[in-house]
Formats: structure tokens, sequence, C-alpha cells
């Protein structure tokens, strides 16, 4: 009997020491499979420890290694049947996804291949037009294709003082293009002087500058019947007001230029040679001096500057009118520089007119007259020299007094 009950506790034992492992080793199974290989080991060491009931504890070993078998097996079938399914159910539609990007990648990748192409085509066609267009141009077409401002520089390049208003009051005396493009050329000397190919430009582009300057420029031929009638209107006027004065010396300006290219044009140097075409020359050179005398005392300095020069340019090529008028025109323009404050530029004027001339009465009376108005002082100076100059037998010796008393 005591061995009986030895015998029991240590089956008890065995059982619950059984129990407190089997637990763990399920646990290991299911983490890791593997695990199985340690029943032979976990046996061998039942067996050891209670020899005496080795059959008992075998059939408690052998249960837990097929319980923990069939666990696993349950688990590892329960894994591989979820697994699958989700598988299978996701590799049909990633295969269908992965088609459908395909297609949609095969059929935005065609439109743009061949707009590529179209567009390569297109431009491969426009250069080829436009490298033979340029082959076929001729020198008269490339000359036809510049604008007014570069046949002008071009025409500098060439050494050519011209300018388009230059031109323009050649063609209002002769409008003929032809006729004048050669008198520019026979001017500068350009026959064979420049060559196309190698200079870009020759001799013939003078007819092309000067017809565009006729085709952009309201040119009317100028007859005579028209110039007589100008000059007639500027004999015949009075002087009104400021701005109808100004305008009126604007036309007669207009008139006088006109009259100098005829001159230049027909290389005429005698204001009585042109009575030949109706116009009194020297009658229209006295009128106009008067008007600009009168409008250019208000008007701005540069206006005076600017007359000076041009009423010098006809009266150097009239030499009869120069002799006659250029003491007159350079008083003019000596008061008209002092009105405007140049008291340096005028007085320098009259001092070179007073050297230059015997009579100097009215000279002096003109320059102290003129200082009136501006410096009284400065004009009762200028009388006082005067005084050594003239006495009671010249014209202008009492309105030097009267200066002088003023």
């Amino acid at each position: 009997m005591p061995t009986k009950k030895v015998t029991n506790k240590k089956v008890v034992d065995k059982k619950e020491e059984v129990k407190a492992v089997n637990p763990v080793e399920e646990k290991k199974v299911e983490t890791k499979p593997a695990k199985e290989k340690k029943a032979p080991a976990e046996k061998a060491t039942v067996e050891k420890k209670a020899p005496a009931k080795k059959e008992e504890a075998k059939p408690a070993e052998k249960k837990k290694v097929a319980v923990k078998k069939v666990a696993a097996e349950k688990k590892a079938s329960a894994k591989k049947e979820k697994v699958k399914p989700a598988e299978e159910k996701k590799a049909p539609a990633k295969k269908v996804a992965a088609e459908k990007k395909a297609l949609a990648k095969k059929a935005a990748a065609k439109p743009a291949t061949t707009k590529k192409a179209s567009t390569k085509k297109t431009t491969t066609k426009k250069t080829t037009t436009k490298k033979a267009t340029t082959k076929k141009m001729t020198k008269e077409e490339q000359y036809a294709k510049l604008s007014l401002d570069t046949c002008l520089d071009l025409a500098k390049a060439m050494s050519m003082d011209v300018t388009r208003e230059s031109i323009i009051q050649q063609l209002i005396l002769n409008p003929d293009v032809k006729s004048v493009s050669e008198n520019l050329v026979n001017k500068y000397q350009l026959t064979g002087k420049f060559n196309f190919e190698e200079d870009g430009y020759d001799e013939g582009l003078v007819e092309v500058l000067v017809s565009k300057v006729f085709e952009t420029a309201d040119i009317k031929p100028q007859k005579p019947e028209d110039l007589q009638a100008d000059v007639a209107h500027a004999l015949n006027y009075k002087f009104t007001d400021v701005v109808a004065d100004g305008e009126e010396y604007k036309d007669q300006f207009d008139t006088m230029r006109k009259v100098l290219m005829i001159a230049q044009h027909k290389d005429i140097h005698d204001s009585k040679k042109l009575e030949e075409v109706g116009v009194d020359v020297e009658k229209f050179v006295e009128e106009f001096m008067d008007l600009a005398y009168s409008v250019l005392k208000t008007w701005k300095y540069e206006d005076v500057d600017y007359y000076e020069h041009f009423i010098f340019a006809v009266l150097s090529q009239l030499e009869d009118l120069h002799n006659k008028y250029s003491n007159r025109i350079m008083m003019d323009v000596a008061d008209l520089y002092i009105l405007h404050g140049d008291y340096g530029l005028g007085d320098a004027d009259y001092a070179y007119i007073l050297r230059e001339n015997q009579i100097k009465d009215y000279i002096y009376y003109r320059y102290a007259s003129i200082y009136e108005g501006v410096d009284k002082d400065k004009a009762k100076q200028i009388a006082n020299q005067a005084l050594q100059f003239v006495d009671d037998r010249f014209t202008y010796y009492p309105n030097i007094i009267a200066v002088l008393e003023g």
C-alpha cells in the first residue's frame, strides 16, 4: 500500500508537471512549428524522471504530442486557407488594374507620338521653304524689303549726306524719281564704287531710297504759277496779331525755302534771274525779313538761331541780295538775341558791324534803341559812344540825342 501511494503521488505530481509544461509548449508550437522536434527530448526527460511509471507516462506524452500536432496542423491549415483566398482574390484585382493601366498608357502614348511626328514634319517643311525662298531672292527683291530708315542708314554708309527732307525738297522741284536718283549718284560719284555681293549695297540703292521717300511723302510738284501765287500773297499780307502773324511766318518760310531750292537746283546766284519764273525775289526777301523780325521777338531762342542760319543761306546763294541786306540781317539777329537775353552774342554782332562799316550813326541808333526797353543805362552809354563818331550832319544824330535825353 505505501508503494501505491507513492506511485499515485508521483503520477499526480507528474501530471501537474505535464500540465504546467504543456501550455508553454503549445504556445511555442503555435509561434514556431519547428518546436515539434523537441518532443522526443521532453519524452526522454519525463521517462528519466519517472522510470517506475514509464508505461503510464507514455500515453500522456503521446496524447500531448498528438494534441499538439493536431492543433499545429489545424492552425497551419486555417492560416493557409485564410491566406490563399486573399491572395487569389488580390491577384485577379491586381492583374486587372495592371492591364487597365497598361491600356491607358498605350492609348495616351499614341496621340503624343502622332503629334510629335506631325510637328517635326511641319517644322522641316517650313525650314526647307525658307531656305528655298532666300536662295531665290534677287537684289531688287532684297532692296524692296528694306525700310526707309534702313535705306537712309545704308546711304550714310555710302558717304551720302542726305535726309528724307532734303530728298523731298529735290522731288518738289523735280518729281521724276529716276532723274533725282541719277543726280545723287553723280553728285556722290557712286558708280562702280560699291559691290552688292561684298558690301550688301551699291548705287542701285539710291533709286530705291528716292522711291520710298516719294511713296511716303505728300509731294506735289511745284508749278511756277503756284509759286507766283504764294509770293503774291506774301507781298500783300498785312500784320494783324501774334497768332495770325506766326502762321503767316511759317507759310512764308516754306515759300522762301522753295525759292532757295530753285536757285540751288538751277545754280542761280542773282535774284533777277529768278524773275524768269515770275517771282520778285528781292521784294519777297524784304517782306519775309520784316515779318520774321516781328514774330521772333516772342518766339523761342532756338527759333532765332534757326532763322539766322536759314536767311544767311538764302543771301549766300543770291549774292546781289547779300551785298544789300547783310548788315540789316546782322542787326536784326543781334536785336533778337539781346531781347532773348543773350547780351554777349548780341553785343559781339554789333561790335563786328561797327568795326566793318564807315557810316555808324544808324548802327549806333539801332544798338542804343534796342537796349532802351532792356537796360536804359546801357542804352545811354551806347549813345554816348556814338557821339565821337557822328555829328549833326548825319541823319540819325537827333535820334541818338533823344536816347540820351530819354
